[in-house]
């Protein structure tokens, strides 16, 4: 398993975990509230009209482990409310329909409750009960329907559960992924659950005592399994199986099967979601880690899909936008060289004393101290060599510091800007103008790539990233030369062609042309030369 990454400080996120954005107490309508009513019938306001009990969990825990009454909350038609507080004290408000958006286009649903003197909550509108509602941060509150009635019965009172609805998820995810373990092993016939017994031709004799008939293991797959995960086992049964005097026998079929690796704990994601997924935090070298996707029926967790292979596979983030992190970055020690070179594509340079390596960040899903889901960012040089470091995504604007972190040793990298100098943003703006004046065409993308003698390659790219031209640009004077004829350029217009550029160009040159346009595989990742 990969590591979790050290935070990065002050970095702007795309998208950040909905349930924080959505639920934050300081949260304040953006517009005039309204009740729209999608076709969705989720997400009709109709499922939140009623008599609720509003309860809290303990400070530090949840609503699975603690509850506390903190009153009550009518809704009605027209999506106002009226909330009682424990000492009856009363605020009016309205429900409104609003969306959290992260991974870019995906869109969740939700209530939420805006009271006139500061009162804020919230619910993802689509969950597995309808009479509980989980809001706020993470699960610190539900709010739970008060059936009302003529007689004299309690309409306050909370209805009592019998299901795995509000048991600890984490405990029926490890119960349900052994169940499909034992399934798993049981139709592939592995030795630990079968004897061989020569009654049966190419058949082995089932030894776990829960299951004598083909019946008995079809219920055991509906118990665990859900939708067409379930329908597809049990269609597999009639074939794998055979009855003979009393007992179940299998199919031998000789080949390896996937299972989950509990064993070293789980993570459970979205727990307030319509359904969670379930993460093993450990993996083998076959298969990798698991993650399962659970939905609730007929009063259980059951699976309803599963996928397993390599964290990055699994967690991936699409479409994620690298422009907030991309530029030059200088390992922050005294007397470091070391430099990294982060493009707006995704590619990086490492450079150090000696050489340069190349990569490519892969963004995925990690999770924090508290389980929860945070994008960051993994170094990778290819799919069979990980730099294992990386650092968390952007969270807060500007982007000036990142901590790479291998083998427990981070490294602080910072953003620089050394007065008199042109910046790598300054030189890319020029270079792209420069061409412009000189071509007619504007470049609709640059990408700079600081080099080993301190030079600044800017390549110049078209709308379908084909290469222009690249610029080999002095940073203290702004003058330099093309890759294509090897011309002399001046960028700022009253400057003039630096001598000191001669020494240097040759080797710029052929760095350009790694770097710039191809890339190359240059030696492995590493964090620096401490072998040296």
């Amino acid at each position: 398993m990969k590591k979790i990454i050290s935070c990065i400080a002050s970095l702007a996120l795309l998208t950040s975990f909905p349930i924080v954005s959505a639920f934050a107490a300081d949260i304040e309508p953006t517009s005039a509230p309204s009740t729209a009513v999608s076709a969705d019938d989720k997400t009709d306001i109709s499922n939140i009209v009623g008599h609720w009990k509003y309860q809290v969990a303990e400070e530090g825990k949840n609503v699975l482990t603690s509850l506390i009454d903190s009153g009550f909350i009518d809704v009605k038609d027209d999506g106002t409310f009226v909330y009682t507080d424990i000492e009856g004290n009363t605020q009016n408000g309205i429900v409104k329909l609003e969306f959290d958006t992260f991974g870019g286009n995906y869109r969740v649903p939700y209530f939420s409750f805006y009271g006139d003197n500061g009162f804020y909550t919230g619910c993802y509108c689509h969950q597995n009960d309808s009479d509980v509602y989980i809001t706020g941060n993470g699960g610190m509150s539900q709010l739970v329907r008060v059936t009302q009635s003529n007689d004299n019965t309690d309409n306050n009172a909370i209805p009592e559960s019998s299901d795995e609805k509000t048991a600890d998820k984490k405990e029926a995810a490890i119960s349900r992924m052994k169940d499909f373990n034992t399934i798993m092993a049981i139709m592939n016939a592995s030795p630990m659950y079968t004897v061989v017994d020569a009654v049966v031709n190419d058949h082995v004799l089932v030894t776990d005592e829960r299951f004598k008939t083909i019946a008995d293991f079809k219920s055991f797959i509906s118990e665990t399994i859900t939708g067409d995960l379930r329908d597809g086992f049990i269609s597999e049964c009639d074939y794998c199986f055979t009855e003979y005097n009393g007992s179940l026998y299998v199919r031998t079929v000789g080949r390896s099967f996937f299972s989950f690796e509990t064993e070293y704990g789980i993570a459970v994601l979205d727990p307030a979601m319509d359904g969670f997924s379930a993460l093993t935090i450990g993996g083998n070298q076959l298969f990798g880690n698991g993650k399962a996707e659970f939905r609730f029926d007929d009063g259980k967790w059951k699976i309803s899909s599963y996928e397993y292979g390599e964290w990055r596979d699994i967690m991936a983030v699409e479409n994620y936008d690298f422009s907030d992190v991309a530029g030059i970055w200088y390992e922050d020690t005294e007397g470091s060289c070391n430099v990294l070179n982060i493009r707006t594509d995704g590619r990086f340079t490492y450079s150090y004393s000696g050489g340069n390596d190349f990569g490519t960040l892969q963004p995925m899903y990690w999770l924090n101290e508290n389980g929860e889901k945070i994008i960051g960012l993994e170094l990778v040089k290819n799919r069979e060599m990980s730099f294992h470091a990386g650092f968390r995504a952007p969270e807060e604007c500007p982007c000036n510091d990142i901590y790479l972190e291998q083998e427990g040793s981070p490294t602080h990298f910072i953003r620089r800007e050394e007065p008199g100098r042109y910046t790598v943003e300054q030189l890319s703006d020029m270079a792209a103008q420069d061409y412009e004046e000189k071509t007619g065409i504007r470049p609709a993308n640059t990408l700079p790539m600081i080099n080993a003698d301190d030079s600044v390659t800017v390549a110049l790219y078209g709308e379908n990233k084909n290469p222009y031209d690249a610029y080999i640009l002095d940073p203290d004077t702004g003058t330099g030369e093309l890759h294509s004829d090897k011309s002399p350029v001046s960028l700022p217009q009253t400057g003039n062609n630096s001598t000191i550029m001669a020494g240097t160009i040759a080797a710029a040159i052929a760095l350009t042309a790694a770097g710039a346009f191809a890339l190359t595989k240059s030696g492995t990742l590493r964090k620096k030369e401490d072998e040296e």
